[in-house]
């Protein structure tokens, strides 16, 4: 099933524990919810939750939405029911949406750097952005920046000339310092509450990830190379999507490829990574990248998860695998600060 994942985003197990719920009794007030006759208190499945995946064909992973959440919540408290490890309160679960919401919004302003930091450079001991790759960050329009950046310069303090900003070849470069001045008026001046909170967040997730692109090695090609070789002729073997591997006798073997789940343009510091790197068929490469819109299109691991939902929907055991090295991806990406040198 395909599902908009800015719907659907609570982990069953991260609710489980925040109710103070062990794993089973959840699963089993969430089955009785689900099977209810009243309307009033039954969870509804692409409006309450979504499945993700399926153990062993039978025991549902979920991921639940806001709406699901609190309906959750409401039923424990209507019916006194609490964990035996912390005491439930509607408090600590809007605290727990509160934390989803604002990891929501790093992850969206982390991918717009990762997508749009070509012109990163580092010059006089700081780092710049082009103001070509800074809009497109903010996800705004020219001249609402430069419209930013005029009433920064209004104010009693302006950004300063090769410090905050500068010219360069007929185009202003900021640095870090600049990008959170400019994250500051944003933040204020935009109508949209929720433009407001993207444009505060980029000041608080947006330096750490540009200093880590400047300073992380840069994989070569034969790293890549290398790297897309290893999983697919001797970690695996075989298209983990399909089963299909290569025949040493036939002629029928196999082309596989060494697929990208964050693709290797945009997330070039992870395409040596073997945990980015998924084998597949030449059929199923191709027939993803039409679907996602071409081969030149950026593309994550979501996008894949996706795809196989829903050409694969079968598949369980495959989006469950890919359920997995997703977590894995998303605490490298999220957490890049840690392969900073230490004392940085």
């Amino acid at each position: 099933m395909s599902f908009d994942r800015k719907n659907f985003y609570i982990e069953e197990h991260s609710l489980a524990t925040a109710f103070g719920l062990e794993q089973r009794n959840f699963d089993n007030i969430v089955n009785s919810l689900e099977a209810s006759s009243d309307e009033n208190i039954r969870l509804k499945e692409c409006l309450h939750f979504v499945v993700q995946a399926y153990i062993n064909k039978q025991y549902p992973i979920r991921i639940f939405s806001r709406e699901g959440a609190i309906a959750i919540a409401s039923y424990l408290d209507l019916n006194g029911l609490r964990g035996e490890v912390t005491e439930f309160t509607l408090n600590t679960l809007f605290a727990l949406l509160e934390r989803y919401r604002i990891n929501q919004i790093d992850r969206e302003v982390r991918q717009a750097v990762y997508e749009n930091s070509s012109s990163l450079t580092l010059s006089n001991q700081r780092h710049w952005l082009s103001r070509e790759d800074v809009v497109k960050v903010f996800k705004t329009n020219g001249s609402k920046l430069d419209k930013a950046f005029q009433s920064i310069q209004r104010c009693d303090s302006p950004m300063r000339i090769n410090e905050d900003f500068e010219s360069r070849e007929s185009s202003y470069y900021f640095s870090l310092s600049g990008l959170e001045k400019l994250s500051m008026e944003l933040s204020i001046s935009l109508q949209s509450e929720q433009r407001r909170e993207y444009c505060e967040r980029v000041r608080e997730v947006v330096p750490p990830v540009l200093t880590f692109l400047a300073l992380v090695p840069s994989p070569s090609k034969g790293d890549i190379e290398a790297a897309v070789r290893y999983a697919k002729n001797t970690r695996d073997g075989f298209c983990q999507v399909t089963g299909v591997a290569r025949d040493k006798y036939e002629n029928r073997s196999a082309t596989l490829h060494g697929h990208h789940l964050y693709d290797k343009n945009t997330y070039h510091f992870l395409s040596a990574d073997l945990d980015n790197i998924l084998t597949i068929s030449g059929e199923v490469s191709e027939d993803f990248h039409q679907w996602n819109g071409g081969t030149h299109k950026t593309c994550t691991v979501d996008d894949f998860i996706e795809y196989v939902e829903w050409r694969y929907p079968q598949k369980h055991g495959v989006i469950l695998m890919l359920l997995n090295r997703r977590r894995i991806l998303l605490i490298k990406l999220s957490q890049v600060q840690r392969a900073l040198p230490k004392g940085d």
